[in-house]
């Protein structure tokens, strides 16, 4: 049976509000105390998160501000990757909107029955039952059920939707879109493993996927995104921010050239 072949509305760049992640506050105190207590205080100590404390222990900080700023800032960035997903869930599902086809009925019903025997997997593996999950999570099983359900689709959506870029785009697969799907820690790790996946025949299974994800950093790329309604203006998501290019401008020591 052919492939299902899948068009969208629009091949214009995709608009999206993307929300900021926002780290809860608390959080972020609670980890300005567990680094000053792993940087600071002394053996048996108590960190304390106040000015007076702060400044008689601290070579690089005189108050409970400038520690939190600086916690804060690294908390951030190690949550790009977060946001990241956060922002590809939101393009992605403008994306989708643009479907034309319908998802084939029997292609829907086989992917929520698999979603549905992962969930079970899953909540099996944590030693739990699938009423206690629900108990837990404060929801009915009909309620699991239909979420796990409306994920399923969803997902489908976006991975036709992708096709349809791919396809309208003509893209074509070089030796490194195979390297994005590839596990590794370096390019030569991901090519001896690429070489080992062609010599075992299994690189066509993959060819779909590395196409979707070809599509995906292109639709990414040339996203026009804001983090409120509120912003003025739309910026590409492939461009870097103006707060990262006034940083770069202003301590172009700091930055090293790729």
């Amino acid at each position: 049976m052919p492939k299902q072949k899948y068009t969208l509305t629009s091949y214009e760049p995709v608009y999206a509000v993307c929300p900021e992640v926002r780290i809860p506050e608390e959080l972020v105190r609670q980890q300005a105390v567990r680094w000053l207590q792993l940087n600071c205080a002394k053996p048996g100590e108590e960190a304390k998160l106040t000015d007076a404390w702060i400044s008689k222990r601290s070579d690089d900080f005189n108050t409970a501000e400038e520690v939190l700023i600086f916690v804060r800032y690294n908390m951030y960035k190690d949550n790009r990757e977060a946001q990241e997903l956060s922002d590809q869930d939101y393009i992605c599902r403008e994306l989708a909107a643009r479907l034309v086809e319908e998802l084939p009925a029997d292609l829907v019903e086989e992917s929520v029955y698999a979603a549905n025997m992962r969930l079970e997997d899953m909540i099996s593996r944590s030693g739990k039952n699938m009423q206690e999950f629900c108990k837990e999570h404060s929801m009915t099983l009909d309620e699991l059920y239909a979420n796990t359900e409306e994920r399923a689709i969803q997902s489908l959506k976006e991975d036709s939707a992708l096709d349809a870029w791919a396809d309208h785009m003509q893209f074509t697969l070089e030796p490194e879109d195979f390297y994005a799907v590839i596990p590794g820690d370096n390019i030569q790790d991901k090519a001896e493993k690429r070489r080992q996946i062609e010599l075992d025949g299994r690189l066509p299974q993959m060819e779909e996927y590395a196409l979707k994800t070809k599509a995906l950093k292109d639709v990414m790329a040339n996203a026009m995104i804001k983090r409120t309604d509120k912003d003025p203006e739309w910026v590409r998501y492939g461009d870097v921010s103006t707060e990262v290019a006034n940083a770069m401008n202003q301590y172009p020591d700091n930055y090293i050239a790729l």
